[in-house]
């Protein structure tokens, strides 16, 4: 149906047109078109064919999005300049020979001179090339001026247009694709498993132009943070119900006492060989080293938390969770509970008794502060709360690529410095499990994105860091978002935080902090910009004047210009192209996605409950 009113559109402008064109001024039908044809008029038919069916493919692009809707600009831009070219010759040939007559009427009578008066005919096409010489001539002027090698001398950063953001394939929608903006009213895509960094300060509009929309289009296995809960609520219902997921939110300091439960324990090897290497990896992550204090204190405090693992290990009858061990190593005479078990038991791992006998033979007050070592780091899981949603697993990190699972990892502002260790762990042991074997297609069918959403409020994930570059083999792409680049430094140096910064694709918000918006400056490039330079003196007996010109290097946007960069909008920079200025995809402005959100999934109610305190727990 489409098809047939565009083509009957097109035959009656060309008939329109034609009609004008031979000089006659009259309502013209489709039919026209076949007499116009059969006249013999096949100049004027051409020509009025041409110029519909350029204006109509024009206004086609300019409806649809993309990079046809800016070849429809480009198109109707030309034909603007075509139609205001003619419009000059037209005022310049009525004023030299029509008496200065310009009217319809008189268009008619110069068309029809081509066959009346040859003369007339001959002076407007003259007056016509002359206006198109001129004009073309100031057209290429301008261009060459543009193009030529000294204005690029110094830096040629430009923002791209639709011919570079086509070819740097930023409207070509993968199955793996994520949205990471909009232009020309379609989205802009990053393909392929490339990692996307994302500078956003608070309230910039990263949940509901990037985490939301890619949530809601993403088919595929996706691992977020998600602050206050907003993607959840928003887009697990849709997840689950329409594109098939299983989803899991796993919120351990949940007021309303309502998550699902991860038990990071659960992840240690059955293998007695290799589980040490895993409790190892763990300690490390809880009890990171301090560059404040003697870095002994936490090695023995590591020490203390895999002997507490490996008793639990090897006790069916006691849960293996972090805040079992909590509960373990804060019970009244810790050191004569432990001397019992080096002295009654055999089974237990070897080196449970290694590193017993190792912490016994500390001094009484080296002990003690082993333990309020050990008891600092460990005070997180004192809560009730905490301690329940990390009491069990309800999902299984290694099937991400074998099932369609989604899980939000919730958590406020206000707790986000102490649950850092906590989930500095996730992330840590799902980086682990996702690069320990390269996925066979067959077994693993579905690619993962990680949302990672204050990712530099997070404590130091080496894992990730070290095997960033590597993540794409693994089928895991991520798309890493900071508030300010400082915060990287507290956990990184600046030469390992340079495996973040050197992200290929990046996305940036207007910032807030200076040094942000420096960084964003130098990344966008400079330009060369032509600057005048003149000079006059007045003498008593003459007047003098000077000028001269220079380039100079000028940064594509400043600073400040970074800072005062409209809230709706983002830049997209990525490496070997030129920077896109972007508007932000707001899920809830698209048609597409406005109406997605549907109910959001339940989720389950732990039962929460504060262990008792038992002074004879010694024995028990």
């Amino acid at each position: 149906m489409w098809i047939i009113l565009s083509i009957l559109t097109v035959v009656e402008l060309t008939s329109q047109l034609g009609v004008l064109l031979i000089g006659l001024l009259q309502w013209a039908s489709p039919l026209t078109f076949i007499d116009l044809i059969h006249h013999g008029f096949y100049l004027e038919t051409s020509t009025a064919f041409v110029i519909s069916s350029t204006l109509s493919l024009a206004c086609y692009g300019i409806l649809k999005k993309g990079f046809s809707r800016y070849l429809g600009f480009i198109a109707i831009t030309g034909l603007a300049v075509v139609a205001l070219i003619f419009t000059l010759n037209f005022v310049a040939f009525t004023e030299i020979y029509l008496d200065g007559i310009s009217n319809l009427s008189a268009l008619s009578h110069v068309f029809k001179s081509h066959y009346q008066e040859p003369n007339l005919w001959h002076d407007f096409l003259l007056t016509q090339a002359v206006v198109f010489a001129v004009a073309s001539a100031l057209i290429g002027y301008l261009v060459f001026e543009r193009l030529r090698p000294a204005n690029k001398v110094l830096g040629n950063a430009h923002f791209a247009n639709g011919f570079e953001a086509q070819r740097a394939g930023f409207f070509e929608r993968e199955q793996e694709s994520i949205i990471i903006g909009k232009k020309y009213g379609a989205p802009i895509y990053s393909n392929g498993f490339e990692h996307v960094l994302v500078f956003a300060p608070t309230g910039s509009g990263k949940t509901r132009s990037i985490g939301i929309p890619n949530l809601f289009q993403y088919p595929y296995s996706v691992v977020c943070n998600d602050v206050k809960l907003t993607m959840f609520k928003t887009t697990s219902g849709y997840r689950e119900k329409v594109l098939g997921h299983q989803c899991y939110c796993w919120t351990p300091a949940s007021e309303d006492r309502k998550t699902h439960c991860y038990n990071p324990l659960a992840m240690i090897s059955e293998d007695k060989l290799q589980r040490i290497t895993d409790i190892q990896r763990i300690a490390h992550i809880l009890i990171p080293d301090s560059k404040k204090s003697d870095p002994i204190w936490q090695q023995s405090s590591r020490k203390l938390f895999k002997i507490a693992v490996l008793y639990l290990l090897d006790t069916p009858d006691r849960p293996t969770t972090l805040g079992e061990i909590n509960r373990l190593i804060k019970q009244p005479a810790f050191d004569d509970w432990l001397a019992k078990q080096l002295e009654e038991t055999k089974h237990l791992d070897p080196e449970f008794y290694r590193n017993g006998y190792s912490y016994l033979n500390n001094h009484e007050k080296t002990r003690s502060s082993i333990l309020e070592t050990f008891s600092g780091y460990f005070e997180l899981f004192d809560d009730p709360m905490i301690d329940a949603a990390t009491s069990k697993s309800d999902f299984d990190l290694r099937n991400l690529r074998r099932e369609k699972i989604t899980i939000y990892v919730g958590f406020a502002d206000d707790d986000m410095e102490r649950l850092s260790p906590l989930l500095t762990l996730f992330w840590q042991q799902l980086i682990s499990v996702m690069i320990k074997n390269i996925p066979n297609p067959k077994d693993e069918p579905y690619p993962l994105l990680c949302l990672i959403d204050e990712f530099s409020s997070l404590g130091r994930i080496e894992r990730l860091r070290r095997s960033l570059k590597l993540l794409r083999e693994y089928r895991v792409r991520c798309v890493l978002m900071l508030q300010y680049i400082a915060q990287t430094y507290e956990q990184y140096t600046h030469d390992e935080a340079r495996a973040f910064t050197n992200i290929k694709t990046k996305v940036a918000f207007a910032a807030e902090d200076i040094h942000d918006a420096e960084y964003i400056s130098k990344l966008l490039g400079t330009r060369s910009a032509r600057v005048h330079a003149g000079s006059t003196s007045s003498q008593t007996q003459g007047y003098s004047e000077s000028q001269s010109y220079n380039y100079q290097a000028i940064p594509l946007l400043r600073p400040e210009e970074v800072m005062r960069f409209p809230e709706h909008q983002s830049l997209i920079m990525r490496t070997g192209y030129a920077p896109v200025k972007a508007e932000q995809f707001v899920w809830y402005k698209e048609k597409v996605m406005k109406n997605l959100s549907l109910p959001p999934l339940l989720i389950p109610t732990q039962c929460v409950q504060r262990p008792s305190f038992e002074k004879n727990y010694l024995f028990s």
